[in-house]
């Protein structure tokens, strides 16, 4: 048959023939080939050799979540006994990992506000096993300076993690501030559609195998049809970060004239505590931003209540504007101690912004405050 198919199949096997024991046994042995969908998936392949080329790595491993993916970049680089430290302000999962679950592991974490750079430094001079950073912060949208503790953690032979979902690909580069490990959940912005549970971590090849033999141990495998809906997300990706940037920032403008509001969290304003290293480290300041309500927790839900073009949802980075109030589910496992070190108030209101028509967004959100 002449002709090729634009798009290319979806693998949907868990395993694969062989006409000879001896192609089997090579497999088994070098990895030269498909065996078994845990191990590698063609579908699940080639979406992680675009990523990776997008964000500049060797090598990118495709995983059931950006939790999985978290875990396992955690898991294969962390002993009994080892040491972590974090920025304060990460995804809530995150942190119920690194303060609830490693300790029964024997390893400890040490939370820093990630502003305070000084702290962080004296910190990793301490000794550690892992650099574990969030940039941008979910939810307040805070900037961490990467690449001098990126630097002060290879100087004491540790590995640097770095959640960069909410900046994406097409905003921030981290291989160029010396980040080993990049995570992300592709839920949100790669996939785009909100249609996928899908995570990634992009390695370099001195990270690969490690990373692979954990993913096949722990399990947390993407899925053909996942990895062939990412990939079209992808392949949109450019254009629809150029939207939500734009938007975004619009709103952010709104939003500064409103007395309602009494406090916003967007990269792109010179208001924002961290815009000068937003401007010097990202390509664009993203699609989200937070805010708070001059109003207590119950007027704040009625706010979302009345949201209308706007929906109210978890997750974050589709096509379609989101908003939720943190403090009653991303953030929701956090103690009242730890939501306040994170600074996540009962007024605060997180917006993932979409695609659509900035004008009705913004009348969107009008409309919302005039109730509260």
């Amino acid at each position: 048959m002449k002709g090729k198919p634009v798009i290319p199949p979806v693998y949907l096997t868990a395993t694969y023939q062989f006409d000879k024991s001896d192609d089997l046994i090579d497999v088994v042995q070098n990895r030269s080939g498909y065996l078994y969908s845990r191990w590698d998936n063609p579908s699940v392949m080639e979406v992680e050799q675009m990523l990776a080329e997008l964000e500049g790595y060797d090598r990118a491993l495709g995983f059931g979540s950006g939790m999985a993916a978290i875990t396992t970049a955690i898991m294969a680089n962390i002993q009994a006994g080892g040491r972590i430290v974090a920025t304060q302000e990460l995804y809530g999962g995150t942190f119920e990992l690194l303060n609830e679950v490693l300790p029964t592991l024997n390893v400890q974490t040490d939370f820093i506000n990630c502003w305070n750079k000084e702290q962080i430094l004296a910190e990793i001079d301490r000794g550690l096993s892992i650099l574990y950073l969030e940039t941008p912060t979910n939810p307040l949208l805070r900037v961490v300076d990467v690449k001098p503790l990126a630097s002060a953690a290879h100087q004491k032979g540790a590995i640097v993690l770095l959640d960069s979902t909410f900046a994406s690909p097409v905003n921030q580069h981290p291989i160029d501030l010396g980040v080993d490990l990049v995570l992300h959940s592709g839920t949100k912005y790669l996939g785009g559609h909100h249609d996928v549970t899908t995570g990634f971590i992009c390695c370099n090849n001195q990270h690969f195998d490690k990373i692979w033999t954990y993913r096949k141990i722990l399990g947390g495998v993407m899925d053909p049809m996942s990895a062939f809906l990412t990939l079209r997300g992808l392949r949109t990706l450019d254009l629809r970060i150029q939207r939500q940037n734009e938007n975004a920032m619009e709103i952010a403008g709104f939003l500064e004239t409103q007395e309602k509001v009494k406090a916003i969290h967007y990269p792109g304003l010179a208001s924002h505590p961290d815009h000068e290293i937003a401007q010097r480290q990202m390509t664009g300041f993203g699609g989200m931003l937070s805010f708070e309500i001059d109003a207590d927790f119950n007027q704040t839900k009625c706010f979302m209540d009345h949201l209308l073009e706007i929906k109210l949802a978890t997750s974050l980075g589709g096509v379609s504007s989101l908003a939720n109030q943190p403090i009653t589910n991303t953030h929701a496992a956090l103690s009242p101690e730890n939501r306040a070190k994170a600074g996540v108030s009962e007024s605060l209101v997180r917006l993932s912004v979409g695609i659509e028509k900035t004008e009705l967004l913004i009348r969107d959100l009008q409309q919302a405050l005039e109730t509260v």
